[in-house]
């Protein structure tokens, strides 16, 4: 089949990339807020952490919902309602006026918010045929460093030309014009025929493949290690190195900011080589020594060299395995898998900061505590290798997808 007419698939793309940008910038809103003292007295800023759970505890449930919705109903509708409703929500924040009503509109936030990954997936799938598919989806995932990069440069500098209540409607104001902008912008499918929805008992199909639970398994590893440094490599230099923490958190920077480099690269070298699995591989393999070997360091240019370097393998998985759970899904059933999957996935985010942190607290050891997190991509390597198939298949997932 000929390639999807550029413009417009590269239009949905965009599209896609500011729906999950937005939807990020609004989930880290709060930490800017309290961070910066700008909160009102009845919300602490003990609350953050609370108020994070909640979020994730939506965020999680929503995206097996958000899957179903972009399968049944397609992912133009579900991504416009998902963004209409976070924007109606995240505004509804500015009235929280104690730590419960805003652990409620948190809550509210991630449920509405998790749609919005499993359909700007199943879109990439859809509009973008497996010779470029890894490269759009790698790109699509640039929306989320970019988004961290933003929340912490200009949200900051905002609240210091208005309230805090007026820099969450502002936000939820422009979520949901952006939400009416997919509705308007979004098309299901570059072809005359749109994928096929799904039905109620496909979720029982999607969900009973074993190469799905595997790759779900892959990328909760995968995951433990990423959000692991993530969370807890600044901690560990300062506490565990004596680093300033000017020096530790540059380490982190150039860790995250390698991420925007990394995830388009490496799904354009997917492309190229027509595979996904040993890359998948390599990457995770690679990131892992990269774990065990910043545990050895002792100097500071030395952690944020490495670090830079841990970015982009500690963020090249994603697209890869992305695009193989999409396609293990097909047509009709990429919203559902990448959706199930990914819940599944985001545990291993939630799992090892408490791994690392117990075993920083009972043993002091800053190597250990990396040697904790290179397993989750150690595994997730040998997992990857020994029991997941290549993109071999994705021609005959993906139906009409070229």
């Amino acid at each position: 089949m000929s390639d999807r007419p550029a413009t417009s698939r590269w239009t949905i793309l965009a599209i896609a990339w500011l729906a999950l940008l937005l939807s990020f910038i609004d989930r880290l809103a709060w930490s800017s807020v309290a961070a910066g003292g700008h909160a009102p007295t009845g919300i602490p800023l003990s609350s953050l952490g609370s108020f994070a759970s909640a979020f994730f505890a939506g965020y999680v449930m929503s995206n097996v919902i958000g899957g179903l919705a972009a399968d049944r109903f397609g992912a133009r509708l579900a991504l416009a309602a998902s963004l209409a409703m976070l924007g109606v929500f995240t505004a509804g924040f500015s009235l929280a006026a104690g730590v419960a009503s805003g652990i409620a509109l948190q809550a509210l936030m991630g449920l509405a918010a998790g749609a919005d990954y499993a359909a700007t997936i199943k879109l990439m799938t859809v509009w973008f045929g497996p010779a470029s598919r890894a490269k759009a989806i790698g790109l699509l995932m640039t929306a989320l460093p970019v988004g961290v990069i933003v929340a912490n440069a200009v949200l900051p500098r905002a609240l210091g030309a208005m309230s805090w209540q007026a820099l969450f409607v502002l936000l939820g104001a422009a979520t949901i014009a952006l939400g009416l902008l997919a509705l308007i912008g979004l098309r299901e499918a570059p072809d005359a025929m749109p994928p096929p929805r799904s039905r109620p008992g496909d979720l029982l199909i999607v969900l009973r493949q074993g190469e799905l639970a595997r790759l779900a398994l892959v990328g909760f590893g995968a995951a433990w290690g990423t959000w692991g440094f993530a969370f807890w490599a600044t901690a560990l230099m300062t506490r565990g190195r004596g680093l300033s923490p000017i020096e530790a958190g540059l380490a982190t920077t150039l860790f995250g900011a390698a991420a925007i480099i990394a995830k388009p690269a490496t799904g354009w070298l997917s492309d190229r080589i027509s595979r996904r699995k040993p890359l998948i591989v390599a990457v995770l393999a690679i990131y892992a020594a990269g774990l065990l070997l910043f545990g050895q360091l002792t100097a500071p240019l030395g952690y944020q060299i490495v670090a830079a370097f841990l970015g982009f393998f500690g963020f090249s998985w994603g697209p890869l395995l992305a695009t193989l759970i999409a396609e293990a899904g097909g047509r009709s059933g990429a919203g559902t898998a990448t959706g199930a999957t990914n819940a599944l996935q985001q545990m291993g985010g939630v799992v090892v900061p408490l791994a690392i942190g117990g075993t920083f607290a009972a043993t002091g050891s800053f190597a250990l505590a990396f040697v904790v997190m290179a397993a989750g991509p150690i595994t997730a390597a040998l997992v990857m290798a020994l029991f997941c198939r290549d993109a071999d298949y994705a021609p005959r997932a993906t139906g009409a997808a070229a």
